[in-house]
């Protein structure tokens, strides 16, 4: 047996599994001082798990690739025995590691502190519920207490959707037409009560001032337009 020669056939590239098991088997016949190998096709055959005619199909390719040379062999009496091998290995160069190479990565995002990022979002949010709230103010006839009607629409938010907010308010100031707004609620109070689920009913042309009627007749009243696009 001769490890540095079934080691030299291991790093033969290209070969399929069955053709370098047979490869190394012969290897492992390898006689040093002849520099040949002598092993029968029989033998082959058990050690490789594989058929007769298999062995020799593989033997056939392995010399088509250059790997071995077959060497016939006589008796003495001139009659022909197992043929021998000899075989053509070349020790294969060792791949070269390379490194990985670094990714480039990406030059650095000015100003992207997570914390000034979260208060940016968080800005524009409050900016888009203070323009909501004062689009309601503007809308609402009785303007009393504005400060306690902002901290009741922030506290509404948290129940109820802003559209449900401005579509029922809109509702509720054209209901109201030409009533006294003296008995009208603060819209903090409409807030706090949360009014927005109160069933209301559609005033009629005659109950409306001349500027609601124009409004209800183009379907224009500015509360029932979205007001964030």
């Amino acid at each position: 047996m001769s490890h540095y020669m079934t080691a030299l056939a291991m790093q033969q590239k290209g070969l399929k599994p069955a053709t370098k098991v047979v490869l190394y088997w012969l290897a492992d016949h390898h006689n040093s001082e002849t520099g040949l190998c002598f092993p029968s096709l029989g033998i082959l055959a058990e050690e490789c798990d594989l058929d007769r005619s298999t062995v020799i199909r593989h033997i056939a390719i392995l010399e088509g690739k250059g790997l071995l040379m077959r060497v016939h062999r006589k008796r003495n009496n001139g009659s022909s025995t197992s043929n021998g091998y000899q075989l053509l290995l070349e020790k294969q160069p060792v791949a070269k590691y390379h490194p990985p190479r670094r990714k480039n990565r990406p030059p650095p995002v000015a100003n992207c502190d997570p914390l000034n990022l979260v208060s940016n979002n968080l800005g524009n949010i409050t900016n888009n519920i203070s323009a909501i709230f004062d689009d309601l103010w503007a809308i609402y006839p009785k303007k009393v207490g504005k400060g306690q009607a902002r901290k009741a629409f922030n506290a509404a938010l948290r129940k109820v959707d802003q559209d449900k907010i401005q579509h029922s308010l809109s509702l509720f100031v054209r209901s109201w037409g030409n009533q006294d707004k003296k008995f009208m609620p603060h819209l903090a109070t409409w807030l706090n009560g949360e009014r927005w689920d109160d069933e209301i009913q559609q005033p009629s042309l005659q109950d409306m001032t001349s500027d609601q009627q124009m409004q209800a007749i183009l379907g224009s009243i500015p509360t029932d337009r979205k007001m964030i696009q």
